[in-house]
C-alpha cells in the first residue's frame, strides 16, 4: 500500500474498544485503542493556500502542506521514524524514545486549554474522546492504531505529514532488519517454537496478550511471524486480544517461550508456575513494561534488539 489511490480504498472500521488492560501504567491519552466511525481516507492534491484535504468520516480535514507543529497522543515513535519531532509530548518515561523527546514540554492533562497553548497546526489522536476534546483547536485526524498494520499506518502517516519518501525508507529499513532477525532465528531453530506473552498485575493476577496491545505482541507475531499456541491464536489474537488467566490455566496458554512483562514477584516461588515446561527450561524472557508498551516503528526497532539479544544469548 504505497500509492495514494490505494490509501483511498482503506476501510478503517474501528469498533469501540474497552481499554481495561491490567498493569497498564500509561494514562488514557496514550492508549492505543480508538473509538471511531467507519471512515475512508482520501488525499486531494492541488489545494490552494498550501493545504491538502483529507476526507474522513468526520468530514473534510484541511492540513498544512507540511505540518510543522504536530501534537500526537500516541505513536510518538512513528513520528520520530519519519523525521517529525512534535512540539510537546505525553509522559515518555521508560519508553524507547524517551531521550529523543527529553527536551520537549510535557502536557499534564490532554485538555483543550493546555493543548491550545502549544499552537499546533496538526493533532493526531487515537480515540473519539480525544478527537472531541481538541478537534476545534487545529486540524485533527484520528489514527486507528490497533486496526492498521505497521505498513498501512506508516504509509498513511507519510501521506498526512507529507513524508512519503521517508515513510518508504523507514519501512524498507525495518523490513531489512526483520529479515536478518528471521534468518538468525531460523539458524538457531527458534522460529519453530511457540511464544506466549504474559503480564502480572500488582494484585497478582496474570494476563495473556495478543498481537495488538503492546508488550511486544505486534513485533513477535506480526513482524517476526513467530507462532503462538493454538489457544492464543484462536481466542486471543483472533478475538479479544487479552484475557485474565487463573493460575491453574496458565500452563494451557504457555508456549515454548514466555515473554513476561514486569516482575515475576511471588510467581518465582509458585509451584504451579515453576512446573510449566518453558519455566523449567529457562525460556522466560522478562521485558520492561514501559519499553515494550508501544507498537510504533521506532519502539519496535529497539524492542527487536532487546529480544534478539535475550533469545540468542540465553
Amino acid at each position: 500500500m504505497h500509492k495514494t489511490k490505494e490509501i483511498t480504498t482503506v476501510l478503517l472500521t474501528v469498533m469501540s474498544l474497552s481499554l481495561l488492560i491490567s498493569g497498564c501504567s500509561k494514562t488514557s491519552t496514550t492508549d492505543a485503542g480508538s473509538q471511531s466511525l467507519s471512515s475512508s481516507v482520501e488525499l486531494e492534491s492541488g489545494q490552494t493556500g498550501g493545504d491538502r484535504t483529507i476526507q474522513t468520516s468526520f468530514g473534510d480535514v484541511k492540513v498544512p502542506e507540511t505540518p510543522k507543529r504536530v501534537i500526537a497522543t500516541y505513536g510518538m515513535g512513528d513520528l520520530l521514524a519519519l523525521g517529525v519531532k512534535p512540539v510537546a509530548t505525553y509522559q515518555t518515561n521508560g519508553t524507547a524514545y524517551e531521550k529523543e523527546v527529553a527536551d520537549l514540554p510535557v502536557w499534564n492533562q490532554f485538555e483543550a486549554e493546555e493543548i491550545m497553548a502549544f499552537d499546533p497546526d496538526l493533532i493526531l489522536v487515537v480515540n473519539q474522546e480525544q478527537y472531541d476534546e481538541v478537534s476545534k483547536i487545529a486540524p485533527t485526524i484520528l489514527i486507528p492504531f490497533t486496526q492498521l498494520s505497521m505498513e498501512e499506518r506508516i504509509t498513511y502517516l507519510g501521506e498526512i505529514l507529507n513524508k512519503k519518501e521517508e515513510a518508504k525508507k523507514a519501512l524498507a529499513d525495518f523490513k531489512e532488519k526483520i529479515a536478518k532477525a528471521k534468518e538468525t532465528l531460523n539458524q538457531k531453530g527458534i522460529d519453530s517454537q511457540t511464544f506466549s506473552i504474559f503480564d502480572a498485575s500488582s494484585n497478582g493476577s496474570i494476563w495473556v496478550y495478543g498481537d495488538k496491545w503492546g508488550r511486544g505482541g505486534d513485533l513477535l507475531y506480526s513482524q517476526l511471524g513467530l507462532k503462538a499456541p493454538d489457544i492464543i491464536q484462536k481466542e486471543i489474537i483472533a478475538k479479544e486480544q487479552y484475557r485474565e488467566l487463573s493460575m491453574e490455566s496458565v500452563q494451557e496458554y504457555a508456549g515454548d517461550y514466555i515473554i513476561f512483562s514486569g516482575e515475576l514477584g511471588s510467581l518465582a516461588d509458585n509451584p504451579v508456575w515453576n512446573s510449566i515446561p518453558a519455566v523449567k527450561a529457562g525460556n522466560v524472557i522478562q521485558i520492561n513494561h514501559d519499553l515494550f508498551y508501544d507498537i510504533d516503528l521506532y519502539s519496535s526497532s529497539v524492542q527487536l534488539d532487546y529480544l534478539m539479544k535475550a533469545l540468542i544469548d540465553k
